[in-house]
């Protein structure tokens, strides 16, 4: 699942002021990642449960020592995608542990299964798996203000929500700047999202170095959102968070106008709705 070639990383940085916050290093970086399973009727000696030992062995073994990558979810398939597709969400630090980290995976194998013999045949049960090729979707900064980590583990799989949303162009905005936005943001996450009991975790992903950003449509934002159940997940209802955070219906009702005019358009995309398998969650 991460037989990737080093990345070849061709940076090209225009400072022209258009961006609606330069990269900050102390964001964390944030790979997603599709990898595709081989069907079960084709693969000589398989099954689902041998499948889930060896992903279960892979994961426990190789995570602990990879000590670049932060944390990462592999989420299997529900609502949206083909029924083979994988996609393995990956944070690091920087971009350039990530590249590390990919290029000394044979090493780390080597630690992980000492034996040469050992690692051969687990290897061969392993690969069977997997169709052997990837696709790389996307690499976005992780912004670390508006980031809500799981507080506990969990034994039954989540579900996991992916959806885009466009901020608004600056100039579009009556009296908005890029403080108050900021601001406005952080007020949300910490009223709003991190006192949702329903959401478990999540990420706010800016763009980075892949996709599109700017004109008409303003600059693309990925919340990546975890649930514990699908009933969570389409329960969209938190107007008794908006109530307790702002009590005043005049101050609630003004913040809200203020905080949706940075939003372009107030339209989102939904773009994966996938099961979390938590057992190879770091």
């Amino acid at each position: 699942m991460y037989f990737k070639k080093p990345l070849c990383l061709l940076v090209c940085t225009m400072v022209i002021g258009l961006l609606p916050a330069q990269y900050n290093p102390d964001n964390h970086v944030v790979t997603l990642s599709k990898y595709y399973l081989e069907p079960m009727s084709s693969i000589e000696n398989g099954s689902a449960e041998e499948r889930k030992e060896v992903m279960e062995e892979n994961a426990k073994k190789m995570n602990p020592l990879k000590d670049k990558l932060l944390s990462t979810m592999v989420l299997g398939h529900y609502w949206t995608g083909t029924s083979n597709e994988v996609l393995v969400i990956n944070e690091w630090a920087s971009i350039a542990d990530a590249d590390e980290t990919i290029r000394t995976t044979a090493d780390t194998r080597k630690k992980a299964w000492r034996k040469d013999e050992d690692r051969e045949e687990f290897m061969a049960k392993f690969n069977k798996y997997w169709v052997g090729k990837h696709t790389d979707i996307s690499i976005l900064e992780l912004n670390m203000d508006l980031l809500k980590r799981p507080v506990r583990k969990y034994k039954e799989n989540t579900f996991v929500s992916i959806t885009q949303y466009n901020l608004a162009r600056l100039s579009t905005v009556e009296e908005g700047s890029a403080e108050e936005r900021k601001e406005m943001l952080q007020t949300h996450f910490d009223k709003i999202v991190k006192k949702n009991n329903r959401i478990i975790s999540s990420m706010f992903l800016q763009h980075y170095w892949s996709g599109s950003a700017g004109g008409p449509e303003g600059w693309p934002v990925i919340i990546i959102t975890e649930y514990a159940s699908i009933e969570d997940a389409l329960d969209e209802d938190d107007s008794a968070l908006w109530e307790a955070a702002w009590p005043d219906e005049e101050e609630r009702e003004a913040f809200r106008k203020k905080f949706g005019a940075y939003w372009s358009k107030g339209k989102h995309t939904d773009l994966e709705l996938r099961t979390n398998w938590v057992a190879l969650r770091k």
